[in-house]
């Protein structure tokens, strides 16, 4: 790593930007970073690690990274260019930082940002603006953090002396901030933790093997029969005795469920022996029961057999009785059906006008009907009679139909009547609104022309009323201004007296030292100094001081002066802006009462300055500017009140447009309508005429061909025209509207006789069929009445009658038969099973020594199984109980191995182990190890800068009987060959062997982190301690670190150093804040 350019502006002292070449400032190598206490210098190692961290190192972190002295405007930035591997990098940061607003007053907090460049073939291009990303990146490449890199650039020496002199626990805190040993802290608690747990574990498990060995004594305790028993009490067995005794134990049980199964088997045995002895009786004794009962009730029904005949042949008489009864029933409804037809056919007779019964009677006897025997339902032919009806119905539809026609095309006729009279008067509105409407339109025009003149008038009005405005504000304004110059010239003049008064006070002071310059002079001599203006020795008569004037009061007068002369300075120029002002002021008021008269009509308007000779205020305004301001004022809200009407009446007259064109829109719709509504009422009168005409014709042609007319009602033939060719009035309409009507009614007078004759003729026919039809069905009944007789048995419809029975009676017969016959046949069925047979035969036993029996053999069974059940409970137990015990002394030799070899190794880790013979922690003697290192490349070094006299050396002593010991340092006097504590090394010694030990520290940690070589060092203070021959010695060192290119920087204020080291960085402090100055360097400032 190389470091090649800082940028800092406004961070910590410094309150402007300062730049440090850091690549041409360490071209010789070495040089010296140097300046009063507090001016800065370790700021700009503050800033480096700033601008890689995002941080700062020690307990600057706490405080604000933002110069105090810093400008507001001014953002906090640094920007550091460094080489990283083969990648050169720019990174430029800012942290979060208070800035003012860009929009209105106040501060806003400037979030922290960073930018992260890289320099290819192209220039420099942006790597990442996200901070976690950029600190990811360097840290890849740098490979150690914030307080690594403290320790391996910065080199902090005041902190090594104090590491030095460090007890072994604060060496620990500051080696593990250094030296990531994590991993070997995170071994310590994991196995410190697995030994917990292995103890924890091996603890239950014992635990669990005790509450095993309780269970199984309980279990033993509940078993009846003898078992062998240990050679001591359960509870002290350890874990190998335990299976051995359970192994014993579990054989002798076993045989006792054995032995509790065997006397099982056999009381189940004889239990069931006994059981079926007893069920075979109880068999034997309920088919003896059954046979009784099948004898007694055969003999009973052989006692009613002739009663059981009697009832069968009725039953058999009934059943053919009911098979022919339905064609009896048919008979009877054919002749009665037969009866009511010839009825029916008289009445239909009866019914017939008088004037036309004698001349349809041939038509009815004409009637041609197929024969019975062919059962068809089709047309009936009636003759030429029949036909004149058919075309008599025709010639009515054709009338009916017209007739709606002329009915719905009459209802019409009001309602066009009515139409035609609103359109008239529709016509007759619109035609006058039309009228009145032009009228208006011609009076708009007028108010119109009269308001353009308006709106021309007051675009002038208030253009010169604006003028006026602006110039009367101008001349306002410009009084103003003066009287601010005339402020500005006395505050002017007043400060350049008082600088004048101060110089002439500078001068008076200096003319004072002068003039007492021979006084101050002897105050400065002393018995036997040669005189610094006659150079004699012998001083007879000193020159005395009247007033004593010191170069530091000359100087803060001179202050003083300066400062005045300043104040004068801005006063000066404060006038001079104000004057320009007043000028812009003046222009302003010339321009614009140049232009009243250059946009004013009247020929001879001039200025008021130039029409005049008496000398005119050019700021002054004049009442007669005021009074034309007012009359204007009142002409333009007057101008605008009348020009504000201008939209109403634009409205009004749009309005009235749009009125006009509706208006002529709604005369040529209402035109339209009216000739439309004429046309459809002549249409309508052509219709009518035309209807009337058709209802006359079909009328007419019914009276000539249709049958149903009567002769006596010559009425029929009568049709009235209505007359359609005037129908314009209301008194016509309705005259047409009743002549239709009548019309109407005659059609329908004709079409109701015409339907009765036609209803007469189909009922008369219907009637005539019907009687036919009646007669052939009597015959076909008479048929299959004679066959079913023959068929069943009978000889007359009556003995049919006779015969039959009602259906419930029929059915009682039934069932009593067949149940007598059923339960016959069931009883012979018993007595010949072979079981109840041999029951008859058998000789009975005694049922109750049999059921004693067996009871007493169920309750020798039920003992001998309860027993076996409690057994095999034990058994169970014991089995499972003995399955935990064995098992959990399976695991107790594995758990306790390791309870033990974890618990070794964890003592051993942890320094408690006897095999551990230093106490040494894991994580401590991995320290310890770093430390060996640090100290082995420190006495590289120390060896130079201490003459070969000293060296260092690990102590680990202290560790024995600590928990954080370990970690001690001597002193080894090589001289001597004798140790001796760091505490006793003096001031330039302790920095020598801490300035070694803080090198050996950063080789140290370079090698930890990778071997990153480190182009730029700084060694931070503490070089006033050494004696001119250690300090050559340890910049003999330094030089030896500018090996391989190497810059290095040494941060001391020792004057002494400022003589060794020509290449220097002073830092200046002031109450501006601090500045950097480079010298040594070919072409710095």
């Amino acid at each position: 790593m190389r470091l090649h350019r800082l940028r800092a502006s406004a961070f910590g002292p410094f309150a402007g930007t300062i730049e440090l070449d850091l690549e041409t400032i360490g071209a010789s190598g070495l040089y010296l970073i140097h300046g009063p206490t507090g001016s800065g210098k370790t700021s700009l190692l503050d800033a480096i690690c700033f601008a890689l961290y995002a941080g700062v190192p020690g307990d600057r972190q706490s405080t604000s990274l933002r110069s105090q002295h810093a400008a507001a405007d001014v953002p906090t930035e640094v920007e550091l260019e460094l080489t990283l591997g083969e990648r050169r990098l720019r990174v430029v940061r800012h942290p979060a930082h208070e800035r003012p607003k860009r929009r209105g007053s106040g501060t806003t907090t400037e979030p922290a940002g960073v930018r992260l460049e890289e320099r290819r073939a192209a220039g420099w291009q942006t790597v990442s603006t996200r901070i976690d990303e950029t600190a990811q990146v360097l840290d890849d490449l740098l490979g150690m953090g914030l307080e690594q890199f403290r320790r391996v650039v910065m080199l902090p020496q005041g902190d090594f002396a104090a590491f030095l002199r460090a007890t072994d626990e604060q060496r620990r805190e500051v080696l593990e901030r250094l030296f990531d040993i994590s991993d070997y802290a995170g071994v310590e608690e994991e196995l410190v933790r697995r030994r917990q747990s292995a103890e924890a574990t091996l603890k239950q498990s014992r635990a669990q093997l005790s509450t095993h060995v309780t269970h199984l004594v309980d279990v033993l305790s509940a078993v009846g029969e003898e078992l062998p028993e240990p050679d001591a009490a359960w509870a002290d067995l350890d874990a190998m005795q335990l299976p051995e005794a359970l192994s014993a134990v579990g054989e002798a049980f076993e045989r006792v469920v054995a032995e509790a199964m065997t006397r099982v088997d056999q009381a189940d045995t004889a239990a069931g022996a006994a059981r079926e002895a007893l069920d075979a009786e109880r068999r034997c004794i309920d088919l003896r029961r059954r046979g009784a009962a099948a004898r007694s009730q055969v003999a009973d029904l052989e006692a009613v057999a002739d009663e059981h005949a009697t009832r069968r042949r009725t039953l058999e008489e009934a059943r053919a009785a009911a098979a022919a009864l339905p064609h009896v029933a048919a008979m009877a409804r054919a002749e009665s059906a037969l009866a009511a037809a010839r009825q029916s056919r008289e009445e239909a007779v009866a019914a017939l006008p008088e004037g036309l019964r004698t001349r349809w009677a041939t038509w009815v006897d004409a009637i041609d009907l197929p024969e019975p025997d062919e059962g068809s339902d089709g047309p009936v032919d009636g003759g030429e009679d029949a036909g004149a009806l058919a075309e008599g119905t025709l010639c009515l539809e054709r009338a009916r139909h017209e007739a709606v026609a002329l009915r719905r095309r009459s209802e019409e006729l009001p309602v066009l009547a009515e139409r035609l009279s609103r359109s008239r008067a529709t016509l007759s509105r619109t035609e006058e609104l039309v009228t009145r409407l032009t009228e208006e339109a011609e009076a708009d025009d007028v108010v119109r022309e009269r308001l353009q003149h308006d709106r021309e008038r007051l675009t002038a009005s208030a253009a010169e009323l604006d003028r006026l405005d602006a110039l009367i504000a101008a001349r306002r304004g410009a009084r103003a201004v003066e009287s601010d110059l005339r402020r500005a010239t006395d505050e002017a003049q007043a400060a350049r007296e008082h600088v004048q008064e101060l110089r002439a006070g500078v001068q008076e002071l200096v003319a004072a030292r002068l003039d007492n310059m021979a006084g101050e002079l002897a105050g400065l001599l002393s018995e036997g100094d040669p005189c610094s203006v006659c150079g004699s020795t012998e001083h007879p008569r000193l020159a005395r001081s009247t007033r004593v004037v010191t170069p530091e009061d000359i100087e803060a007068a001179r202050v003083v002066a300066g400062d005045a002369e300043r104040v004068h300075e801005a006063a000066r120029q404060a006038r001079g802006e104000v004057a320009a002002q007043l000028e812009v002021a003046r222009a302003e008021v010339l321009r614009l009462g140049a232009s009243e008269c250059g946009e004013s009509d009247e020929p001879d308007c001039e200025p008021a300055a130039a029409a005049s000779d008496a000398p005119v205020d050019l700021f002054e305004v004049s009442p007669a500017e005021l009074a034309v301001r007012e009359e204007l004022a009142s002409e333009v809200s007057e101008l605008r009140t009348s020009v504000g009407t201008s939209a109403e009446v634009e409205r009004r007259v749009e309005e009235r447009a749009a009125r006009l064109l509706r208006a002529h829109a709604s005369v040529r719709e209402a035109a339209d309508e009216l000739a439309s509504l004429r046309a459809r009422r002549d249409q309508l009168c052509e219709q009518l005429a035309e209807a009337a005409d058709a209802i006359g014709a079909a009328v007419a042609e019914h009276a000539t061909t249709c049958a149903c007319v009567d002769p006596a009602d010559a009425r029929l033939d009568e049709v009235s025209r209505p007359p359609f060719d005037r129908v314009a009035s209301p008194e016509e309409v309705e005259a047409t509207r009743r002549c239709v009507g009548d019309l109407v009614d005659h059609v329908r007078r004709v079409d109701q006789v015409h339907a009765r004759a036609v209803t007469h003729a189909e009922t008369l026919a219907a009637a005539t069929i019907d009687e036919r039809r009646a007669r052939a069905g009597v015959a076909q009944a008479a048929r299959h009445l004679s066959d079913a007789l023959v068929e069943h048995g009978f000889d007359d419809a009556d003995s049919v009658r006779a015969a039959a029975r009602p259906r419930a009676e029929v059915a009682e017969l039934d069932s009593r038969v067949r149940s007598h016959e059923q339960q016959l046949a069931t009883a012979h069925q018993v007595l010949a099973e072979p079981d109840v047979v041999a029951a008859l035969d058998a000789e009975p036993a005694d049922v109750d020594e049999l059921a004693a029996t067996a009871a007493r053999a169920k309750h020798e069974a039920d003992d001998a199984r309860r027993h076996q059940a409690s057994t095999a409970t034990v058994h169970r137990q014991l089995v499972r109980v003995s399955q935990l015990v064995i098992d959990e002394c399976a695991l107790i030799g594995p758990t306790a191995a390791e309870a033990e070899l974890v618990r070794r190794i964890a003592d051993l880790v942890t320094g408690t182990s006897a095999d551990n013979d230093k106490r040494m922690r894991l994580s401590t003697y991995v320290l310890a190890a770093r430390l060996e290192r640090i100290v082995e490349l420190a006495n590289s070094r120390l060896s130079a800068m201490a003459d070969g006299r000293y060296e260092l050396a690990h102590d680990d002593t202290s560790a024995r009987g600590q928990r954080r010991g370990g970690l001690g340092l001597l002193v080894r006097d090589l001289w001597t060959a004798q140790d001796r504590a760091t505490a006793t090394l003096s001031g330039g010694e302790s920095f020598t062997a801490s300035l070694a030990l803080a090198l050996g520290l950063a080789d140290a940690i370079r090698e930890e982190s990778g071997g990153l070589e480190f182009g730029t060092l700084f060694v931070d203070e503490g070089f006033g301690s050494l004696d001119q021959d250690s300090l050559e010695q340890v910049l003999d060192v330094l030089d030896g670190l500018r090996d391989g290119g190497r810059s290095v920087g040494v941060v001391s204020h020792v004057s002494e150093m400022r003589t060794r080291i020509p290449t220097q960085v002073r830092i200046d402090k002031s109450h501006h804040g601090s500045t950097v100055t480079i010298t040594g360097v070919p072409g710095a400032a």
